[in-house]
């Protein structure tokens, strides 16, 4: 039987070791101020994304976009329903045997320059937030990590 003694030792060991645990806490952190600024638009931190990302790559599928995203199906399927109810996406039948692909609409088009101001003041929110050391550090190490697990 575990004593309770070692079973806090553990417990304060992750809580002051854990990387989830942080980076959870920085995720809804981050994604909170975002999602404020969006709110206005009735969009989603998530759902820019997803719109940034349908802008950039042309042709793009919708099992692309959870991987570039490195988000799970349902939450994906969850909200391209969302985006497309509020048209600012399409959603591209294929003539043959393709998948379907994601297309921006003319309001989602018309949509984005309204994003960017909004995005920005985000940013440096979520800037002021981590300094300037950790909002290099941050984006050295997603970018370090997004490198690695993509070879």
């Amino acid at each position: 039987m575990t004593s309770r003694t070692t079973t806090k030792k553990t417990a304060d060991t992750i809580a002051d070791e854990c990387f989830s645990m942080r980076t959870r806490f920085l995720n809804r952190t981050i994604n909170s101020i975002y999602d404020e600024a969006f709110r206005e638009l009735g969009v989603t931190a998530s759902q820019a994304n997803m719109l940034v990302a349908i802008v950039k790559v042309e042709d793009l599928s919708p099992t692309q976009l959870s991987q570039i995203l490195n988000i799970e199906k349902s939450t994906l399927s969850r909200n391209l329903d969302r985006l497309r109810k509020a048209e600012l996406i399409e959603i591209v039948e294929p003539n043959s045997g393709r998948t379907k692909s994601l297309k921006i609409s003319q309001a989602g088009n018309d949509l984005m320059p309204k994003m960017y101001p909004l995005w920005q003041k985000a940013q440096e929110s979520v800037q002021q937030l981590l300094g300037e050391q950790g909002s290099a550090d941050l984006k050295a190490s997603a970018d370090s990590a997004r490198e690695k697990l993509t070879i």
